[in-house]
């Protein structure tokens, strides 16, 4: 193994400074103080959920005009939500005709950045090997500025991730937090629930000589990667200097909020009965030419997605986080559905097997469905005077717009909850082929950040306008 490779392997397996939050949590999160809740009408929230695959065009996109619209078979779940709805046709993903890869792997690479696929060590399928964006996503620029000083800037969680077994790569990451940083989700619940809410319940009489203790061991763990990685760069070329420096500004941050307050708040309830998720196994289709998560395990994904739905909510009604991200599966759609009657993987009905239609249509109605319980856990969540889905904008997105074709154009997105009033709600709007660039740069905006591009400069043209 080379000293690149060796690398390579290192940064992954460190994830940045999200891989050592198990280990700071575990001492109790090595936090001093409980802070009283804070004013809801100053805080604004941001979510995205993704699912593979894109959509049967003739059973999803609306009919009717901008508010007065039905929604079709896929979208049906999504009816009593429909007021609380910015869906957005006419966008493609432009990134996706430049650069190196498969479609799944150049839609996942532009989707939040939108940046086109660069050559890497990373093959995916045909159209050559790439590697990770090279540019923060969306979601993590936001959570910068938005959730500073909080437990998470940003917090990505999993279900069935990654359907590979192999950790990140350019087909199954979502998030960066910066050029060739994958933010890795937690695919695992208990996992997960520790992670994000170890030391939540703690009293605040807790014993300051215990905190203080617990608050000097996590600090030393912290002391100790940055040392690790300092003693890297030694071994680096440029590029993964750059790396190395944003994994130490990473940990910097992360030291730096360790006595950050932790809000509370009168919604703030710890999910319960959260379960280890199944390890991924795998056995071949029914020809033997494909793999397919064993249905063990597939078919724990309603219950991994509610509860990982569950604990996203709660790390906002806890002040946790302000920014979040639940991926279910990935590019690859190596997941089944056995509850569905469908036991081959997605990609399957997609591809492999011949193009099934309904197959396609009705596996993605589950993902609409479980938008659906996420709609409803955010509208029954209390914030101050408002709901959750009031002062959260969730942004509903996949990474091509066509399975069988792979095609950029007419991508998938939905805004649901005003974002505090950001957006605009209960609309049906045509964009008419525009870049979903500017989908990006409109929400940049709408949580405050200035900048007028993302991604691509040859596909920007500003913020897309109409969405407030």
């Amino acid at each position: 193994m080379n000293t690149e490779t060796k690398l390579r392997r290192r940064l992954l397996l460190a994830g940045g400074s999200a891989a050592l939050l198990p280990w700071l949590e575990v001492f109790g999160g090595g936090r001093l103080h409980v802070a009283s809740a804070q004013a809801a009408s100053a805080v604004k929230r941001f979510m995205v959920v993704y699912y593979p695959g894109g959509v049967i065009r003739e059973q999803f996109w609306p009919t009717g005009s901008e508010t007065d619209f039905t929604l079709p078979y896929i979208l049906e779940p999504l009816k009593a939500f429909q007021d609380k709805l910015l869906i957005m046709d006419g966008l493609e993903q432009l990134n996706m005709l430049d650069g190196p890869g498969h479609p799944h792997t150049k839609g996942m690479t532009g989707l939040l950045t939108g940046k086109a696929a660069v050559s890497g060590p990373y093959a995916f399928f045909l159209g050559g090997k790439t590697d990770f964006a090279q540019a923060a996503s969306v979601d993590q620029m936001i959570g910068n500025r938005i959730s500073a000083g909080l437990r998470f800037e940003a917090l990505q969680l999993g279900v069935l991730w990654p359907t590979y077994g192999t950790g990140p790569s350019p087909q199954n990451t979502l998030s960066y937090s910066g050029p060739g940083q994958p933010a890795q989700p937690e695919a695992d619940p208990w996992k997960a629930f520790q992670r994000v809410f170890m030391g939540v319940s703690a009293s605040s009489s807790d014993d300051t000589s215990d905190a203080n203790l617990r608050l000097k061991k996590s600090q030393l763990v912290l002391d100790s990667a940055s040392a690790e990685f300092n003693a890297l760069k030694s071994i680096a070329g440029a590029a993964d200097k750059a790396r190395l420096d944003e994994h130490l500004s990473r940990l910097a941050e992360l030291r730096a909020s360790l006595t950050a307050p932790m809000g509370t708040g009168p919604s703030c309830y710890p999910p319960t009965n959260i379960t280890d998720a199944d390890t991924i196994s795998y056995s071949t289709g029914g020809d033997g030419s494909h793999m397919t998560i064993a249905s063990a395990a597939s078919s724990r994904m309603p219950t991994i997605s509610r509860q990982m739905i569950d604990m996203a909510v709660m790390s906002f009604a806890c002040d946790l986080t302000r920014v979040a991200s639940i991926q279910y599966t990935e590019a690859a759609a190596l997941a089944s559905f056995p509850w569905l009657d469908y036991n081959e993987n997605h990609h399957f009905y997609q591809h492999d097997g011949g193009f099934q239609v309904q197959a396609c249509a009705d596996i993605t109605r589950f993902f609409y469905g479980e938008f659906a319980y996420l709609l409803k856990r955010l509208s029954e969540t209390k914030d101050g005077d408002k709901t959750m889905l009031d002062t959260t904008a969730v942004l509903l997105c996949s990474e091509i717009g066509d399975p069988p074709s792979h095609d950029y154009k007419r991508i998938p997105f939905i805004i649901a909850g005003s974002g505090g009033g950001a957006f605009k709600t209960g609309r049906f709007l045509d964009f008419g082929g525009k870049p979903h660039h500017m989908l990006l740069v409109a929400l940049l905006n709408a949580y405050g950040l200035s900048n007028t591009s993302v991604g691509d400069a040859k596909y920007n043209m500003g913020a897309l306008t109409g969405l407030g």
